[in-house]
This record gives structure tokens, C-alpha cells and sequence, in this order.
């Protein structure tokens, strides 16, 4: 796990830019994807600036603080960064596609939930979020699930389309 930059040199308005790297908020995570055209961006020489996290491809964004639990995907680029209210997860010794799946069902709601350490404000650590206990079957059962539960979901995203 990989927090955003919470030092002074955590990028303020004067720091965005129209074209440069994502630097990605909660309000970006959209139905579990980044949505990149609302997105903040950052120059390269300030990224390259910043601690923490380093997104690439197959990371998982996760909201400590506010909308706990909102999640994404990384699919759709490359390199990026967070605000100090998401960690970057990394997948290791685990499908990442799976483990999407996993914070996004019962199990992950049931330890975000007991884990809270909000009073005023939801929120959780990192350390809270590693801890929680994740189902690992092997990886060719893990394989099967996600490609099944994403199945479902573009299903259920066309059955949607077609009644709007």
C-alpha cells in the first residue's frame, strides 16, 4: 500500500495544470474507474516532486477518508498519483481484478465498518485497510471468479443502457 503525499509539498491549486499526470481525488472514482477527464492533473516536474504513491496499471485507489471503501480500478492509464485521502493499493500474490471484487462486496464492508476510526468524519488507515482479512482461493479460481463478476457487471451496465 502506497498513501498520497501528505508533506508540503502537496500540490495546491497553483500546481494544476489542463494537460499533465492524473492527481487523483476521491470525487474521480467513478463506478469503480478513474474518471480521467475530471481529474486534476499535475506537471511532470511536480510528480516527480512528490512521495507516495506511484500509480501504474493494476492498482487499486481506495478512499480512507470520507466515502470510505470507494474504490477503482486502474485500467485506463499508466501513471499518476494521489490526494492524501486515498492509499494505492498494489496487488501481490493475488489477481488484482479478484481482489476489486473483493473490496467492493460484504466482505470488505463488514471490516471497513468495524475498522472506522472516524468521529465527525469517516475514516481509516492504511494499517486498518491491511489487516483486513481477504479469501485467497488459488489463483486460476481467482481468475475465474473476476472474469465471471466482471462479466455480470457489463451485463448488468448494458441492461442499464438500454433503459435509460
Amino acid at each position: 500500500m502506497f498513501n498520497g503525499d501528505r508533506s508540503a509539498k502537496y500540490p495546491n491549486a497553483q500546481d494544476m495544470v489542463s494537460d499533465g499526470i492524473p492527481f487523483i481525488n476521491a470525487g474521480d472514482l467513478v463506478d469503480g474507474q478513474v474518471k480521467l477527464d475530471s481529474a486534476n492533473k499535475i506537471t511532470r516536474e511536480k510528480y516527480n516532486d512528490l512521495g507516495g504513491a506511484k500509480l501504474q496499471l493494476g492498482d487499486i485507489v481506495y478512499c480512507l477518508r470520507g466515502t470510505l471503501g470507494k474504490n477503482a480500478y486502474i485500467d485506463n492509464f499508466t501513471e499518476g498519483t494521489v490526494a492524501s485521502s486515498l492509499v494505492a493499493i498494489r496487488p501481490q500474490n493475488i489477481d488484482g481484478r479478484y481482489l476489486f471484487h473483493v473490496l467492493n462486496s460484504d466482505i470488505e464492508y463488514r471490516q471497513r465498518v468495524v475498522h472506522d476510526e472516524g468521529a465527525a468524519q469517516p475514516n481509516l488507515s492504511a494499517k486498518n485497510v491491511s489487516e483486513f482479512l481477504i479469501p485467497i482461493p488459488n489463483i486460476d479460481e481467482q481468475k475465474k471468479i473476476s472474469a465471471f463478476l466482471d462479466y455480470l457487471s457489463s451485463l448488468i451496465t448494458l441492461h442499464q443502457r438500454k433503459h435509460l
